[in-house]
């Protein structure tokens, strides 16, 4: 294993827009929250019957049984095996994004995948199966492996292309992530494992307030900000300022407006509101009344694009159109595919958060 770190060797991540080889998805299952296969599997089989229309869709399932029962799904709702890869490896739940393999290139065309020393969220949640999903998806594709010497996640960090990120210091520069270590420190090794030059931090929220709206991610910028292009930034707002949101989401606009990109130009800034209503969560949760409503952390945002299309979750409200309409405008020649996202909202995330790109190489067999 090499002592240089990705950018010594010429490593960067890829901005998401970028041509991919294909996505990685984690099977849902039960081992680790009941039900969730229950709720989540239709949602798992859409994001497959899409994206396999453009690439390769990299599913992870924990054991020969749940293969077995893939198999059989793919079967029985008549899918092309054209475009899937299924892999055994162990883990503990679907949120690939942020525990699974973040891939870099050369200008070579040597893939490689770095890890992040993941512990579910500051230890909220089981990890220790999951911390090793992005090793042995290196070693099952025969990658080269970087550790990164920092606890963080995919969905925490959102990058260009062109050596700038985007992160919440929140969500990283944290005791229950990276206790003891400073931030100059952090933002080295996120430059040094990622091969950014420019890191734009924005504030992201209390962990008071997190834990209200159920952010268990102390606020990944992936529900916050995502470039569209090298140059322009999405941003979460509304308008309503008596929402529980407003005061952080002005405080992100704010940096966004005060920032600078690699080349020491401003971005252009487009705001994506979020949606109108409030959660109705079914999960069970013995500290409300059923059906109760709660402040939401449903955005647009946490869209994911791929090879000719754009996943965007959606909830049944009525700002889902207006939000697929600016969406559509920033990736022209790609399809806009509505996904409904409240059934992996109430647990966290939304099609960002459970999907990742393995970007396409410059070799050819």
């Amino acid at each position: 294993m090499s002592l240089l770190t990705p950018k010594e060797l010429g490593y960067r991540m890829p901005a998401e827009w970028e041509p991919h080889e294909g996505t990685w998805l984690i099977w849902p299952h039960e081992d680790t929250h009941k039900d969730s296969q229950l709720h989540l599997e239709h949602l798992w089989l859409e994001m497959t019957r899409v994206l396999q229309q453009f690439e390769v869709v990299h599913i992870i399932v924990p054991d020969q049984a749940r293969r077995e029962h893939l198999d059989h799904q793919i079967r029985y709702f008549g899918f092309s095996e054209k475009n899937l890869d299924i892999r055994i490896i162990s883990n503990d739940d679907v949120w690939v994004r942020d525990c699974g393999p973040i891939f870099l290139v050369n200008d070579q065309g040597d893939l490689a995948v770095s890890t992040w020393d993941f512990n579910g969220w500051g230890e909220r949640y089981p990890y220790l199966k999951d911390r090793n999903v992005a090793e042995n998806v290196a070693k099952l594709s025969e990658l080269d492996l970087f550790n990164a010497p920092l606890t963080l996640e995919g969905g925490g960090i959102e990058v260009n292309g062109q050596g700038s990120l985007i992160a919440t210091r929140s969500s990283i520069i944290n005791p229950n992530r990276n206790p003891g270590k400073d931030p100059a420190e952090i933002e080295q090794v996120v430059k040094e494992y990622l091969g950014v030059d420019n890191i734009i931090w924005l504030s992201g929220a209390t962990r008071e307030f997190c834990d209200a709206v159920g952010s268990d991610t102390d606020m990944h910028v992936d529900g916050c900000a995502r470039f569209v292009d090298e140059s322009t930034v999405m941003y979460l707002w509304t308008d309503d300022d008596t929402n529980p949101y407003y005061p952080y989401l002005k405080k992100h606009r704010e940096e966004l407006e005060n920032a600078h990109l690699e080349n020491g130009k401003k971005l252009t800034l487009v705001p994506l509101l979020k949606p109108n209503n409030k959660m109705y969560s079914t999960l069970v949760d013995t500290t409300r009344l059923p059906f109760e409503n709660k402040t939401s952390l449903t955005t647009y945002l946490n869209f994911y694009i791929a090879n000719e299309v754009v996943l965007v979750p959606v909830y049944g409200d009525v700002m889902d159109s207006t939000a697929k309409t600016i969406i559509a405008e920033h990736f022209p020649g790609r399809d806009i595919v509505g996904i409904p996202a409240w059934a992996t909202a109430e647990r966290g995330g939304m099609m960002h958060c459970v999907t990742q790109q393995q970007p396409e190489s410059g070799k050819r067999e």
